[in-house]
């Protein structure tokens, strides 16, 4: 039997789950039912938690050195720095369970990283609340599955209160998640899918979580896939194993009453399986796909804990598709909208398989229920690929209409092509029209085959590009980047993936081709690094259009023409319509590095226009600066482009009477003069001018080899100083 000290307790723990205090003083009176004493020890119990639990609701400033108990580790010469405990700084309270208060924190050593820490609420020092606490504690620390929060540290405060430290988990309750986000039916039942592996993972370890509801699934995206992640396992229950619960018939009722099967109300724990688990899945998915659980309404008030009312009473669970039928017009138009889907579709998607599935995860009668998850998920599967599932009762009519949804078109070619026969029996035009136009189907149907198949393996290659880009991260976080290089290598260049993580990626192998001197190597990771950034992020920023420099140099110094036809193609579509003089000086000028066709030039010179604006406006401000020298420079290589030498004599002249400082840009800006007066037909002029910008390029490269460029201060200047004096050489001596 359950001692009076452990219901108050219960009752306690119930009471706190009411910010309110008027909901919390009706709350006790309903429970204590006219029993003072009883409702002033209750009081009592709660004010001495608030206050302990005051604790920890802290300004830093606040704090002095005789309110530490708990954290002889904490910094008292600093008024700044929040409560420690261990190498862990509590930054703030996130919530609390029956034994447990949680914070977000952060670890200061080794490493520093945001976490939870879950640390057993002050006073709770019954037995059976610390062995739940460890319970929790080990529950954790045997899972290892993506959809689970995963332990990383635990110990004890310097007075004994345990803790333990889990992965710092962000998202929206899984029910707020869909709607937010306007998941359809079918990307839903993908995403309980992964909570159903999860849960089955527990399972697997011994673990029964029996507290499964929208608060305890966290989801949020990752590189665009919703995942979730099962929280709580506050009021989990082992089976078998090391960590075996030894509660049994002793074990308080715990759990949201909305979410608890029928022997997890009754029974107290008894008999309790990983079935009951599946009976909260199934209140879950109904919640995820309707917005109401099976009952109507959710039960968040706790059941009484000496007067149980048979489940039957008011457990009446209602189909998905019942409830929508119910819903108000208006309700039931923002309930379709919030997936995707129009209120008659919505049921008909709802209504026969889907309900079948709830109702089999409803059954009183456990041993009717699904067995495992993984029995849950293959339902769930078989439905979303139109096969026949478990739950549904089997009958001829119900297999042939699940074969006419996997096979619509070979039916539809088989009617088509009966109907030709029928119908050519009539007269031989008739015959001879049918059959044509069952031909064109088959083209039809077969070309769309062909590009579903096209699509799938495009998809598919997308896909792998971004689990090898992401896998080549991990690597480079770990030193390891010769093998990052290996799998970076393995994705085709057009289909770099586009995210930061990818780009950096990228961005570093390059960076490292470069300074060993394989510039072919780093011109393909900085051509991927153009063709990944351009899409992730569509900032008017010169980081951005800066990441396209390194591209453009080094495939035009290996001469790989057609990846440098590629960057330019991307930075032109990219930045055409910028309103930044310095992504617009940046653009010109690795889009002008070589001469192009008409068509680039009129979309260049859109850029040369609006640059020449901001040099006007500008030269007003700091004339002699260095920007304004530089858009000068970028404005004399579009002109050279032109084969406009007045205008390219001038604008370099006056990039070098503003600033003449970058050496690298000084001998570019000899380069274009030299190239104009020879075209002007002052040979010896140019010549001059061109031995002069050779020398500093000679004097740098000298006895090593030509990729010393590649690793010198302002390597990409340097580099576009070279390529024009390599076009210089051709043209003057020619």
């Amino acid at each position: 039997m359950i001692s009076s000290q452990e219901i108050e307790i219960m009752m306690l723990r119930a009471s706190s789950e009411f910010a309110d205090p008027e909901e919390r003083a009706r709350f006790l009176d309903w429970t204590c039912r006219g029993d003072d004493a009883l409702r002033n020890r209750l009081e009592k119990l709660w004010s001495i938690q608030f206050d302990s639990e005051k604790f920890f609701d802290f300004k830093p400033f606040d704090i002095d050195a005789p309110t530490l108990l708990d954290s002889p580790e904490s910094n008292e010469a600093s008024g700044e720095i929040g409560l420690r405990i261990g190498r862990y700084r509590l930054i703030r309270r996130l919530g609390e369970g029956g034994c447990g208060v949680v914070y977000q924190a952060e670890q200061e050593t080794p490493v520093k990283r945001q976490v939870a820490l879950k640390l057993i609420r002050m006073g709770l020092n019954h037995e059976q609340v610390i062995a739940r606490f460890e319970m929790e504690r080990q529950a954790l620390a045997v899972m290892d599955h993506p959809g689970i929060a995963r332990v990383l540290d635990a110990g004890a405060t310097h007075t004994g209160r345990p803790f333990f430290v889990m992965q710092w988990v962000t998202g929206e309750p899984i029910t707020t998640f869909c709607d937010q986000h306007r998941l359809s039916i079918r990307q839903r039942l993908e995403l309980f899918i992964r909570v159903c592996h999860a849960i089955q993972h527990a399972h697997q370890k011994g673990i029964i979580h029996r507290d499964i509801k929208p608060s305890n699934v966290l989801a949020s995206f990752h590189d665009g896939v919703p995942l979730p992640k099962v929280i709580d396992f506050g009021i989990a229950k082992a089976i078998g194993g090391d960590h075996q619960d030894k509660d049994g018939e002793q074990e308080p009722i715990l759990g949201t009453p909305t979410y608890m099967s029928p022997e997890q109300c009754l029974r107290s724990g008894i008999d309790v399986d990983t079935r009951t688990d599946i009976y909260s899945l199934g209140v879950l998915l109904c919640e995820i796909l309707t917005g109401k659980t099976p009952f109507g309404t959710t039960i968040e008030t706790p059941i009484h804990f000496t007067e149980q009312p048979h489940p039957s009473t008011y457990r009446k669970p209602k189909t998905p598709s019942a409830l929508l039928n119910d819903a108000a017009p208006l309700e039931l138009t923002a309930l379709a909208t919030a997936r995707a889907s129009k209120p008659r579709d919505l049921i008909r998607h709802l209504r026969g398989d889907i309900d079948a599935v709830v109702l089999k995860c409803l059954r009183n009668d456990c041993g009717l229920r699904y067995n495992t998850a993984a029995g849950l998920i293959a339902d769930i599967e078989r439905h979303l690929s139109d096969k026949p599932i478990i739950a549904h009762p089997p009958s001829p009519t119900y297999h042939f209409k699940k074969l006419l949804r996997r096979n619509r078109l070979a039916f539809s070619v088989g009617i088509i092509v009966f109907l030709s026969l029928t119908t050519g029996l009539a007269t031989s035009t008739w015959l001879y029209l049918r059959e044509t136009e069952a031909r064109r189907a088959q083209t039809r149907l077969r070309s769309e085959a062909e590009a579903a198949r096209s699509l799938e393996s495009h998809l598919r290659a997308q896909a792998e590009a971004r689990e090898a880009s992401a896998q080549a991260a991990v690597k480079l976080s770990y030193g390891q980047i010769k093998e990052a290089d290996l799998l970076l290598a393995s994705i085709p260049t057009h289909m770099a993936p586009s995210s930061l993580e990818a780009a950096d990626a990228y961005r570093k192998v390059g960076d490292w081709h470069r300074k060993e001197g394989r510039i072919q190597q780093a011109a393909e990771r900085f051509t991927a690094l153009a063709g990944s950034i351009s899409s992730v992020d569509q900032s008017d920023v010169y980081q951005i259009s800066g990441d396209f420099l390194p591209a453009a140099v080094t495939t035009c110094m290996v001469r790989d023409w057609t990846r440098y036809e590629q960057v330019r193609q991307i930075a032109l579509e990219r930045f055409e319509d910028t309103q930044n003089p310095i992504v617009a000086e940046q653009v010109i000028k690795l889009c002008t590095l070589r001469p192009t066709d008409a068509s680039t030039m009129a979309k260049i010179a859109t850029l040369a226009k609006f640059l020449e604006n901001a040099v006007e406006q500008e030269s007003t401000v700091n004339p002699n600066g260095d920007g304004v020298a530089w858009y000068c420079y970028s404005l004399a290589l579009w002109y050279h482009r032109l084969l406009d030498t007045e205008q390219t004599i001038r604008w370099a002249e006056s990039s070098i009477r503003r600033n003449n400082e970058n050496e690298p840009r000084a001998v570019c800006l000899q380069l274009l003069l030299a190239m104009a007066n020879n075209q002007q037909g002052k040979k010896d002029e140019a010549r001059k001018l061109l031995d002069e910008a050779s020398l500093p390029i000679h004097n740098i490269i000298a006895n090593s080899p030509e990729s010393i460029l590649f690793t010198v201060e302002w390597w990409v200047d340097w580099v576009n100083a070279k390529i024009l004096l390599r076009e210089a050489q051709e043209l003057i001596q020619e």
